[in-house]
């Protein structure tokens, strides 16, 4: 049998109206994080200022347009020139950060850290929630890596909280043959050999379950541990990862620690590609949103955690993404601190073919704009300080805008920037009918993208050169696509989340997993047969504002992309073809318009389908 588990205290109430002490701080600290420590002072109010800078490139596109070198064009190149101006800026700005962020990852890097200073003497806890109908045959391997393979643990004690809808008697069982395994053994051996070290495994079903976020609420108010990390069932965390984020934990005074995760198994093409994918989010794109937004964020799997802080908090059994919907309240609520660490790095496994891939990103996007209208109201309204505002909307509110961004610097800037300097030896400017102001814009962005390129191609060399080189080659050779396909998933999730058509719960199915879907009575307790945006008949004016920005984004990159085709002639050279720039205009223009119809089919649809459902509860009431 499992060894005896510590009564539960009290589990902590929600945060929605929870009131909690105020921390006590040191005299001369800046405010205390939840937890009752207090931050070093002063140390991220340069970076929290960053988000101030977001509303220059507004003002300075306006003013550009109106007395710069755009003046004097014709209309449809005066939006196209716009545009275009615009996602320079947002480059610009990007490219700063990443230089503050390469600039700290250079500190981190040649800071040579003793095993001394790496060793935690206090006790840690790691959490791994687990469905164990999908993950039978991999939580076995996944406890014993986390039982011998991290290094510098004095104490580590596992808590595997698990939840299955029916008795699975043979997983079960060699589950809690596992426990008392490590229970009857008087300390497991340190990787490296020599002395052994303290090391415990806790083994509890979660009856009632239906989520993730119910096994983790099941076991947090349990722990006594100083620090707590989380893993998926899949993750296998490198030797020194967990060592490593405590130590930056502690130097930093932050509530929590998100690392990176790469894939550690599976197909070798689709393996590299998604390892390159998640090294280009965690490595280049999110330490630079850092900078800008002055916070990190929770990100569910590899996070670490001060045990005082995360008690604090609950997570949303109705939350598609419950990390997110954490990290969220934790900000708006409690002032929360948040930060990666690249270099903490955890393998997990891949989807098991295109549909779970699917269905699992298509679940991201859903989770993020579910929690994105859900806190609408407290990222422009809530008690936090301005520029923690301005962070957090950047963060929610600018996914949408960034893929406009990000199509005009990958797709049409660069390759107009790369024909066009083919074309410059042998013919004039001219003759590309393409106005210089334009032309010379989108060159400069083709430099700051071969920057972002090449500092990329760096990291990589530095960090894993043999697995990271050959996927981030054909990672940038795809990059279009993947684009696309974000972008395709992004409207979608947007159409699904408004109007309520979620579908069934699918649990992502991994390698060597069973695929299971849950039924919508099984969920309905959970919520997740009722529309993403909750209980509420109304949307705020802050969410509608959302959906707004977020539908004509989504319909200017649509209407970009087909102008974009219908807008290319050939000129000068053979093979040689121009975008005009003014029917890429009409056409966002176009999708911009057609978006708002959309939008306001789906407010009706959703509000219809509010009105069935009450109507067939009414009946079924009566009966």
């Amino acid at each position: 049998s499992a060894p005896p588990v510590r009564t539960a205290p009290t589990r902590a109430p929600r945060l929605h109206g929870a009131a909690h002490p105020v921390p006590v701080c040191r005299a001369g600290a800046s405010p205390c994080v939840g937890g009752g420590r207090a931050m070093p002072a002063a140390t991220g109010d340069v970076a929290r200022s960053i988000p101030t800078l977001l509303m220059l490139p507004v003002a300075v596109v306006g003013l550009h347009i109106a007395f710069g070198p755009g003046r004097h064009l014709a209309w449809g190149w005066k939006v196209y020139y716009a545009v275009v101006f615009w996602s320079d800026a947002m480059q610009v700005i990007s490219l700063l950060a990443l230089v503050v962020a390469a600039y700290a990852a250079l500190r981190r890097s040649l800071r040579r850290t003793p095993d001394d200073e790496l060793r935690v003497q206090e006790p840690v806890a790691v959490i791994v929630p687990c469905y164990l109908p999908n993950e039978a045959l991999i939580i076995e391997g996944t406890i014993r890596h986390l039982l011998t393979e991290l290094a510098h643990m004095e104490t580590l004690h596992i808590y595997l909280a698990y939840n299955t809808p029916h008795d699975l008697p043979e997983a079960e069982a060699a589950l809690q043959a596992l426990a008392a395994e490590v229970a009857g053994s008087v300390a497991v051996p340190k990787p490296t050999g020599g002395a052994g070290i303290a090391r415990r495994l806790v083994v509890q079903r979660v009856h009632g379950s239906r989520s993730k976020a119910e096994n983790l609420n099941h076991v947090i108010p349990q722990l006594s541990e100083e620090f707590v990390a989380i893993y998926d069932a899949d993750h296998w965390p490198d030797r020194e990862s967990l060592a490593m984020g405590i130590r930056q934990m502690k130097r930093s005074g932050s509530d929590c620690v998100q690392g990176s995760t790469y894939i550690r198994q599976g197909c070798i093409i689709p393996r590299i590609m998604v390892s390159a994918e998640f090294f280009m989010n965690y490595f280049v794109v999110l330490p630079a949103m850092q900078e800008v937004a002055g916070t990190g964020f929770f990100g569910g799997a590899n996070g670490i955690w001060r045990t005082v802080s995360l008690q604090q908090l609950q997570f949303d059994d109705q939350a598609l993404t419950e990390d997110i919907d954490c990290f969220a309240r934790a900000i708006v609520s409690h002032g929360f601190r948040f930060e990666f660490l690249p270099e903490c790095c955890s393998g997990e496994l891949l989807p098991s073919g295109l549909k779970a891939f699917w269905r699992q990103r298509l679940r991201w996007a859903m989770g993020w704009d579910q929690v994105t209208l859900k806190h609408a109201s407290s990222f422009v309204g809530g008690g936090t300080s301005s520029t923690r505002k301005a962070g957090l909307c950047y963060i929610f509110f600018c996914r949408w805008l960034s893929q406009v961004c990000a199509l005009f610097i990958v797709v049409l800037n660069a390759r107009s920037a790369i024909q066009w300097k083919l074309a410059e030896p042998g013919d004039e400017l001219r003759a590309l009918h393409v106005p210089d102001s334009v032309y010379r814009l989108q060159v400069a962005s083709f430099y700051g993208y071969c920057s972002y390129v090449g500092y990329a191609w760096l990291r990589a060399v530095l960090h894993r050169p043999c697995t990271l080189l050959p996927g981030l080659f054909l990672y940038f050779l795809f990059l279009p696509a993947y684009i696309l396909l974000n972008s395709v998933l992004l409207a979608v999730s947007l159409l699904r989340v408004t109007t309520g058509c979620t579908g069934g719960w699918v649990v992502t199915s991994r390698a060597h997993g069973l695929s299971v879907r849950v039924c919508a009575e099984d969920k309905a307790d959970a919520g997740q047969d009722e529309p993403l945006l909750g209980s509420r008949q109304t949307l705020s004016s802050a969410a509608l504002s959302v959906l707004v920005v977020a539908f004509a984004a989504q319909g200017a990159v649509a209407g970009a992309v087909v102008g974009d085709v219908v807008g290319q002639h050939k000129v000068v050279a053979p093979f040689l073809y121009v975008t005009d720039g003014r029917m890429v205009a009409l056409c966002m223009a176009a999708g911009v318009a057609i978006a708002m119809v959309v939008l306001a089919v789906a407010l009706w649809a959703m509000k219809a389908c509010r009105h069935t459902r009450a109507r067939r509860a009414y009946l079924r009431a009566c009966r």
